[in-house]
């Protein structure tokens, strides 16, 4: 059920596709403001920076609004739109070396603060931690496995439409997948081993 709406078409994308094809700007205004967040929140988890985000963010909805001529109506616009912003950054990633991302290492004594506070707390902070070990361990991941991870678990994309999405074999998505998964394991063992205990 969730998958058939995924590929609806929008009529009222599509009415404001066509309007902002003829020079309509604030057609396409709405176009971004209803999916401004949503392709935020898939680059961010696969450039895991900000900055970075936003910046793709932007460079998609430009490259959208310079391409609108070629999106095809018979298919959803959001569709279209996320495979610009894949591309993008997928590009944007080739071009800038790999940032080391620096997260504090948990504070003993704040550790022992909530101990003595409040259980909640001491939650909160081990949730921040294992958090921060799941980003760090995305980001050890090669990007054409990260993304097509985040595409799967996050977006819920089917092998089909991530195959789509990329323009590669289901094969080959479901190999990154696979090891994808298996370096997660791997980085993440500790954690996932404290967890059955």
């Amino acid at each position: 059920m969730k998958d058939q709406s995924k590929n609806k078409i929008n009529n009222e994308d599509l009415k404001w596709v066509r309007k902002a094809k003829k020079g309509n700007q604030k057609a396409f205004e709405k176009l971004v403001l209803k999916y401004q967040k949503r392709v935020y929140y898939s680059i961010r988890k696969m450039v895991l920076d900000h900055d970075d985000a936003n910046d793709i963010v932007q460079d998609t909805f430009v490259k959208a609004y310079l391409n609108l001529n070629r999106f095809d109506q018979r298919f959803p616009f959001y569709s279209w739109l996320f495979r610009i912003a894949i591309n993008t950054t997928i590009n944007f990633q080739t071009k800038i070396s790999r940032r080391k991302k620096i997260f504090p290492d948990s504070n003993e004594n704040e550790i022992q603060q909530c101990i003595l506070s409040n259980n909640n707390q001491l939650k909160d902070v081990l949730q921040n931690e294992l958090n921060r070990e799941v980003v760090k361990a995305l980001e050890k991941l090669p990007l054409d496995q990260r993304v097509v991870f985040i595409l799967k678990t996050s977006e819920g994309l089917s092998y089909q439409e991530i195959s789509e999405q990329l323009d590669i074999s289901i094969g080959t998505v479901m190999s990154r997948l696979s090891r994808a998964r298996t370096k997660l394991r791997e980085l993440l063992q500790y954690y996932l081993e404290s967890e059955t205990k």
